[in-house]
């Protein structure tokens, strides 16, 4: 599993993140769901858990197209690992 570092599109070089983690297993893990494709994020969240060992909190969206509110970002970042901002 490689985390990657989001960059703005000027940026042509790829970083990796580096969080120390070495294992998702037992670290709990906010996935933040635009509520657009439920299958995908449940699928998401299944193998986070069932492959992975981690512990997922949910955090739903109220409009899965605008920008997500302020507080639910916040309350995001108070986890060790934070999926924000999925595509297939």
């Amino acid at each position: 599993m490689e985390i990657m570092i989001p960059v703005w599109r000027e940026s042509v070089v790829e970083r990796i993140a580096d969080s120390g983690l070495k294992t998702l297993r037992g670290v709990e893990v906010a996935l933040v769901d635009d509520n657009l494709d439920p299958v995908y994020t449940n699928e998401v969240e299944r193998l986070l858990v069932a492959d992975y060992g981690a512990v997922v909190k949910k955090f739903i969206k109220p409009l899965g197209t605008a920008p997500s509110p302020k507080s639910l970002i916040e309350d995001a970042s108070k986890y060790r690992v934070a999926v924000i901002g999925m595509a297939m």
